[in-house]
């Protein structure tokens, strides 16, 4: 959606004046079909004016196309001017002026588009329970949104299953994750969100904290991760920022000094269930993507880019663990070893 077909109708958008009318019924089966189809359940009337905004300012970058329709034919024609004139035989065309005007239209409408989704996120945001507002400001500039940035490609690592892609919206957003069991196989209490991402029986915890450290550690050498639900009733009272710090400060009082006494430097990797980084890790993934930047002899951009993705992707697979998989441990012992059993089926 967002890579493709969005780009294809902002095209004709760029070259056709006045046809905002034309995309209602399509921004109708954008908010009433495929963002509840995409959440598997209803969405309410602030969800989907939430959604409509860009990834960084917690929306899913799918965007109004009759709101996009007057941006995109206006920008076109402050861009294109110089080439326009050009054509009419008004002016000489000038390579350089044309640069610069196309660069100046473009810069001018990014403004104007920001501010505008700015205004209408504070609009939009008191509408959700206290809660709800926590999670979403989380994203705004927690860089919490990279895997819904990047191609679905599978030789990297970055697909989901639906199920997955679910998962990790209900987590973004706080919503109720869709056929979920009635009740937590582990304990018996009712299987909400939040006991999914908390409830220690089984070891699904201690297995999402694995996948993280694998993942990095797939990259870079072994570490030590932390895996922290920032929204669990006891934190409630106190920042994320607070919370991952205190997470950091545990994981150094227990295995810092063993690490010093080897020789070797200690950094926890701390990080929320919704991907917020604690900054020693965040130190340590920039350190990480500069060595891999100068060893592929790539941009830093890209290889940060990557070293984020890989983590965001390894966070909702982790998460989404906890969701589904089964608390209860396998049983052994019954009685194989000699194949006796076997008499009993045949």
């Amino acid at each position: 959606m967002t890579k493709s077909l969005q780009c294809e109708w902002e095209f004709v958008q760029r070259v056709v004046p006045d046809c905002a009318e034309t995309f209602i019924p399509l921004q109708h089966a954008i908010s009433d079909q495929f963002f509840p189809s995409l959440l598997g359940g209803v969405v309410t009337v602030e969800e989907k004016r939430l959604f409509q905004l860009p990834t960084y300012l917690a929306g899913l970058g799918i965007y109004d196309p009759t709101e996009t329709a007057v941006h995109a034919y206006k920008t076109s024609r402050q861009g294109t001017a110089t080439v326009s004139e050009a054509i009419k035989g008004v002016t000489a065309f000038q390579h350089e002026q044309h640069l610069e005007s196309l660069t100046t239209a473009r810069k001018m409408s990014t403004k104007a588009k920001e501010d505008d989704f700015i205004l209408k996120f504070e609009s939009i945001i008191p509408s959700f329970s206290s809660d709800r507002q926590r999670a979403l400001r989380r994203s705004l500039n927690g860089k919490t949104s990279t895997w819904l940035n990047v191609l679905p490609l599978q030789n990297y690592h970055f697909d989901l299953s639906p199920l997955q892609f679910r998962d990790g919206l209900a987590i973004r957003y706080l919503r109720d994750p869709r056929c979920l069991p009635p009740k937590c196989d582990g304990c018996g209490t009712a299987l909400t969100l939040q006991h999914a991402l908390d409830c220690k029986k089984g070891g699904l915890v201690i297995q999402r904290h694995n996948e993280i450290r694998d993942c990095i550690g797939d990259i870079a050498s072994q570490v030590e991760a932390l895996f922290v639900d920032t929204d669990a009733p006891s934190h409630r009272t106190r920042s994320p920022e607070a919370i991952l710090e205190s997470g950091a400060k545990e994981k150094k009082r227990v295995y810092e000094q063993a690490v010093v006494e080897r020789r070797g430097n200690f950094t926890p990797i701390v990080l929320s269930v919704d991907g917020l980084l604690h900054r020693e890790a965040e130190h340590f993934l920039k350190r990480m993507a500069a060595n891999l930047a100068h060893k592929w002899e790539k941009p830093y951009s890209q290889t940060c880019g990557y070293v984020r993705a890989r983590l965001a992707f390894a966070i909702i697979r982790a998460t989404s663990l906890c969701l589904r998989g089964s608390r209860v441990k396998w049983r052994s012992g019954l009685g194989m070893d000699d194949g006796a059993p076997l008499y009993s089926i045949l």
